[in-house]
């Protein structure tokens, strides 16, 4: 079986009807399953979307669909019920976008993406639209530039704040992050994370009671490990707590940071298999290593996660099986996993040569 890198995304509803959205074609296609008839049914919900997308429910049941079209501009959808509001967000074509995200406070959307300045140079800007009540407001949020590939960003609202993590080349490429106020509307100043020059790929963030969690990928020896770390974050001060390995050196892909039922999990894609660690004191210790067994039996991808009714619970992201047969694989009981062993790290003596 494989894992597949498509983006789907999986909304809930305040009746728990599970709405699953997709990219065909150009089309946005929308499977709503109905909790209580036990039906669904599919249909398309916007046309000649380029090549991105993302989407968000609020309290409302309002779901709100953002992507840029084959004219290249960008189209907010709003779907409330059987209602549809289409409203341009550009007055015209803009430049390809990366990364597109959004993120909802309240039922107020924040639109995040980038777009190249320089091939060269390898920089990119990123960009930051909200609606403010009366207008739309359009923010440049960073300048960066990239060391090979482009990295995705992390958006994370917490406490009227909203959190961006992603990667910059300033001496090294770094991960960064960079606060928004959601009450005064101001961005404050870009707070570097990471050290060291090792490369990395993939970025994951949450923030529960005060601990900034993050996780992503690290080279060592030519193999990528999955990297947890986490920060006692107050009032934009950073102090690192944590540092730690959670996988063996192998091809670790798309490190997924989850808070459930009390415990901090963090899944990954290996070899087409979900694997996970979870820890029950934010991140001091690590259970084993599990594969889910499941993940070898079925086709595999990673879900983006909304609901309507938010919880305790953090999940913005999961590895799932796909339809019909829709499940979160990677958290939760663990009756159907394998123990994985850590392999142990080989230290070489050091040699002193006297000529």
């Amino acid at each position: 079986m494989a894992y597949f890198n498509d983006k789907l995304i999986l909304i809930s509803d305040s009746l728990d009807n599970i709405d699953l959205f997709r990219l065909s074609k150009a089309r946005i296609i929308r499977r709503h399953f109905n909790r209580w008839t036990k039906t669904s049914r599919e249909f398309t919900i916007a046309k000649d979307v380029f090549l991105e997308y993302d989407i968000s429910i609020d309290r409302e049941d309002t779901i709100y669909t953002i992507y840029q079209n084959t004219s290249m501009d960008l189209v907010l959808t709003l779907l409330r019920g059987k209602r549809t509001e289409n409203i341009k967000l550009t007055k015209e074509p803009i430049p390809e976008i990366y990364y597109l995200n959004m993120e909802l406070d309240d039922n107020k959307p924040h639109i995040f993406y980038l777009i190249l300045l320089s091939s060269v140079e390898k920089k990119y800007r990123i960009y930051h639209h909200y609606f403010d009540g009366n207008d739309w407001i359009t923010n440049v949020v960073d300048e960066i530039k990239v060391r090979e590939l482009l990295n995705p960003i992390k958006v994370f609202i917490e406490d009227k704040k909203l959190i961006l993590a992603y990667y910059d080349n300033v001496e090294d490429e770094q991960i960064y992050i960079k606060a928004f106020n959601l009450n005064e509307g101001k961005w404050g100043e870009k707070i570097r994370l990471t050290e060291g020059k090792k490369y990395r790929l993939y970025i994951d963030l949450i923030i529960k009671d005060d601990k900034l969690h993050i996780s992503y990928c690290k080279y060592e020896g030519g193999n990528l490990v999955v990297i947890y770390e986490r920060f006692k974050y107050v009032e934009g001060s950073i102090e690192r707590e944590v540092e730690m390995e959670l996988s063996n050196p192998e091809n670790p892909q798309y490190p997924t940071l989850i808070y459930y039922d009390n415990k901090l999990w963090v899944s990954w894609i290996e070899y087409d298999n979900v694997m996970s660690r979870y820890s029950t004191d934010e991140g001091n210790t690590w259970s084993p290593i599990y594969l889910w067994k499941e993940s070898k039996k079925g086709d595999i991808v990673r879900y983006k996660y909304d609901r309507a009714m938010k919880g305790s619970n953090i999940l913005n992201y999961s590895f799932g099986k796909i339809y019909p047969e829709i499940s979160f694989i990677g958290f939760g009981p663990i009756h159907n996993t394998r123990e994985i062993p850590l392999k142990k790290k080989i230290w070489w003596p050091r040699i002193n040569i006297i000529i």
